[in-house]
């Protein structure tokens, strides 16, 4: 008799497949993993925020990933355990830099986004720089995962704010490029932010003063992991000047959910958001209306299809000892 004498269910060892899964967060929770090995992932932060008043984009989120992007920015894939769980952090898009009458402020940093695999072991990206604001030497932007475009120069004198540096804190490979710098002499508009694949746009000053061009958000990365071709982690555009002659528009935003910056006008726009969950950095604002906050972050955590081993009903020992023996079962 199969089962030894033993009235039970039949032996029969045999395979199962397990489906290749994909599980996106677009708000903190908890990944159970289906199955044990390695796993895919996408991890963004949120975008920073733009400033106030001819202000810098803000950074994109850090972007880290595995093998559905850009070959440059793969990251490996991380191992997880059947059943068990871990938990997601999804960072927040910094707000915009915003102060009553007349006044500049710089916008905020992004959040971090988390994917903890093992105990203390994670992914991590940083939240993307805050775009700096328009001062008497421009403000700086900030740094991130992304830095922040750097803030306009009052009047035509001396160089704008510096864009704020990307990558930061420092990952291999890179989470981020840096933010694009404030107009120069002859200018009064602000730098890009930087994105996941491209460091954000310069502002220009033309001629004659005070003609100029805000600098573009640094484009993000395309990705498939989610089964579509979605691009993350796109710079914000900085801010034009106010009005005036000679005014011209405020920067694009990086593809990736990267905020327009404002435009001149009368009552100066205050530009765009990053878009929720693509970690795109928020557009800086032309006068004195807010900037614009970055977009949250992601998480895609993808499982690949994987074959188990089941052996339904009743062994004996003997028969346990032969099925390890040749390899049959495999407990290790």
């Amino acid at each position: 008799m199969a089962n030894g004498g033993i009235i039970g269910p039949v032996q029969q060892a045999k395979c199962s497949t397990i489906a290749a899964k994909v599980t996106s967060f677009t708000s903190s929770g908890t990944f159970t993993a289906q199955g044990t090995g390695n796993v895919d992932y996408l991890v963004v932060a949120g975008g920073g925020g733009g400033g106030q008043f001819r202000s810098g984009g803000g950074g994109a989120g850090g972007y880290r990933a595995t093998g559905f992007g850009p070959s440059p920015l793969r990251g490996s894939a991380v191992p997880v355990v059947s059943g068990a769980d871990y938990t997601v952090t999804i960072g927040a898009g910094g707000a915009g830099g915003c102060t009553p009458g007349c006044n500049a402020a710089n916008g905020t940093v992004g959040s971090n986004s988390v994917f903890n695999y093992a105990g203390c072991a994670a992914i991590t990206s940083a939240g993307g720089g805050y775009g700096g604001a328009y001062s008497c030497t421009g403000t700086p932007g900030g740094n991130g995962g992304s830095g922040g475009g750097g803030g306009a120069v009052e009047g035509a004198l001396g160089s704008g704010g510096c864009g704020g540096s990307g990558n930061t804190p420092p990952v291999s490979p890179s989470q981020g490029s840096n933010g694009g710098t404030g107009s120069g002499p002859g200018g009064t508009v602000a730098g890009g932010g930087g994105g996941a694949t491209a460091v954000g746009g310069n502002a220009v000053a033309g001629s004659p003063y005070p003609a100029q061009n805000a600098g573009d958000g640094g484009d993000g990365a395309p990705n498939t992991i989610s089964g579509s071709d979605v691009s993350y982690a796109g710079g914000g555009g900085g801010g034009a000047r106010g009005g005036g002659p000679g005014a011209n528009a405020g920067g694009e935003g990086g593809a990736g959910g990267g905020g327009h910056g404002g435009e001149p006008g009368p009552e100066p726009g205050c530009g765009a958001a990053g878009t929720a969950n693509t970690g795109g950095g928020g557009g800086g604002s032309a006068g004195y209306v807010a900037g614009q906050a970055g977009g949250s972050g992601v998480v895609i955590i993808k499982e690949p299809a994987s074959t188990i081993k089941i052996a339904p009903g009743i062994w004996n020992l003997n028969e346990v000892y032969d099925q390890v023996k040749t390899g049959a079962w495999d407990f290790s």
